[in-house]
């Protein structure tokens, strides 16, 4: 499980958009299944996808930690560029 913590910059920013800014190696198709799945919280409850965020919220992500790893050189080759 990873935290974020939404600052004055990320406020009122829309759920989805967050998570394809705070984590890009996550693809949009499968973060819009784990919004679907209930896999992401803010401040404990449970979210949509449209819903916007202000500032002091708290994102649960339970997710893969694969998708915060940055991609070391001898595997590099397998992260596909959008």
């Amino acid at each position: 499980m990873k935290e974020f913590t939404i600052g004055s910059n990320d406020a009122g920013q829309r759920l989805d958009r967050f998570l394809a800014k705070a984590v890009p190696l996550l693809p949009a198709s499968l973060a819009q299944k784990y919004i679907r799945l209930k896999r992401v919280k803010c401040n404990g409850k449970r979210i949509d996808r449209d819903t916007r965020l202000r500032a002091g919220d708290v994102l649960q992500l339970y997710i893969n930690d694969e998708f915060f790893d940055k991609p070391r050189q001898d595997n590099a080759y397998l992260t596909v560029a959008a």
